[in-house]
């Protein structure tokens, strides 16, 4: 097979890339400043912040007004439209933010096409090459997902009620959306802005999951290689027959290049998991409320499908994001171990003190945290659940 070339980390996130500049919402303009292009660039950016990240949360922030001030409405109701409102709100945040922090996110790709995260040898490669493909893997899935969200919410639940109602409840104060052609204009423009503002999230989602996938292989290769330095005392062929002081200074040093990756990653992307964490505890919470306050199951099959669909999914993302945090913690939690294991005995004193040196320096636990706050971690996981759970007992009660 053909060795790894440079450009392979980056696989990690290319999906991702190349699905913001295929919507025209990537972070950079390829155009001067002063060519045509670049100001169509502008106009086009403008147009479909409008339409599709400030127009929806709007209209169905007057919708939910409305029916609350109605006092007619039923909390499944006005719920199910907060969680659609709170999601489009954390799509558009969390592309702002990215879009804020991008000197980061430019950062975070030349980390990845350094020296440090390249490797041309078995089984080196096939660490990153596992790691790309679950990284791809995991986009081609949220994908479908949201595919799967888009179809029956948009298209199969407005068929099933014969096209009486629109797929994203809006309302506006100029004009009534129930009437002739507002109704027509409005179902449209939910089936054209819909798609575009799900593949946002997907993208923006995924490359934290990409970001992260590529930090484990990382730590996956150091250990690989920690563990091999034992075969330089037993006098076997092992990385070109390098000392073990000039195979330990790499390993470090690659080690130090993972800790910068980890910190920039933290810098770009803390903000968004905190973000994510509250955003998270209030839309499970208001799905649940809706999915348990459908009257008369058998009636509404294909709702129930689709809240279900939609409370599954935001779960189980908040899982990934947590299994991630967790399992980078302690990947670097067992280098220590590693180095620990090392029959250290026998080295020379300068260097028993380097690997002590280096034991020492890794005790600290290297956790990504949430704006500083909060680790991104399993334990996390449980916290939000239960703010959820609060949450849902809330909106529950106020229901009764």
């Amino acid at each position: 097979m053909k060795p790894l070339t440079k450009p392979e980390p980056l696989q990690h996130i290319s999906f991702q890339f190349k699905t913001l500049q295929l919507l025209g919402l990537w972070f950079y303009i390829p155009h001067d400043f002063n060519c045509l292009k670049f100001w169509l660039h502008i106009m086009c950016r403008v147009i479909t912040g409008i339409f599709v990240f400030i127009i929806p949360p709007l209209g169905q922030s007057i919708c939910v007004i409305k029916l609350i001030l109605s006092r007619d409405a039923e909390i499944q109701e006005i719920a199910g439209i907060i969680n659609l409102v709170l999601t489009e709100m954390l799509t558009s945040l969390k592309l702002l933010d990215l879009r804020c922090r991008r000197s980061l996110l430019t950062e975070l790709k030349e980390q990845m096409e350094g020296s440090e995260f390249l490797h041309f040898h078995r089984p080196q490669i096939d660490f990153i090459e596992k790691s790309v493909k679950v990284s791809e893997q995991l986009f081609v899935w949220l994908t479908i997902g949201v595919v799967i969200d888009i179809t029956v919410h948009i298209i199969i639940v407005p068929a099933v009620h014969r096209f009486q109602f629109l797929p994203v409840k809006m309302d506006f104060i100029f004009f009534d959306v129930y009437k002739y052609p507002y109704f027509d204009i409005i179902f449209i423009y939910q089936i054209l802005y819909k798609p575009t503002l799900l593949l946002t999230f997907v993208a923006i989602q995924t490359l934290r999951w990409g970001f992260l996938l590529c930090t484990i292989s990382q730590l996956d290769v150091l250990i690989y290689n920690l563990k091999g330095m034992k075969k330089l005392d037993e006098g076997e062929n092992f990385l070109d027959h390098e000392s073990f002081d000039g195979v330990f200074k790499r390993n470090v040093i690659h080690h130090c290049a993972i800790i910068k990756f980890i910190k920039t990653f933290e810098a770009a992307f803390g903000g968004q998991f905190l973000l994510f964490f509250i955003f998270n505890s209030f839309i499970i919470g208001t799905t649940a409320i809706e999915f348990f306050s459908i009257q008369n199951p058998l009636n509404h099959v294909v709702d129930i499908f689709w809240i279900f669909g939609f409370l599954f999914m935001m779960i189980i993302i908040l899982f990934i994001d947590c299994y991630f945090g967790s399992i980078i913690t302690e990947k670097n939690s067992y280098i220590s171990m590693v180095v620990y294991c090392h029959p250290w005995i026998n080295l020379p004193k300068n260097t028993k003190k380097n690997l002590i040196i280096f034991i020492s320096r890794n005790q600290r636990t290297l956790t990504i945290n949430a704006a500083k706050l909060v680790p991104v971690s399993l334990t996390t996981f449980t916290k939000v659940m239960n703010w959820t759970y609060k949450c849902f007992a809330l909106l529950n009660q106020m229901k009764d």
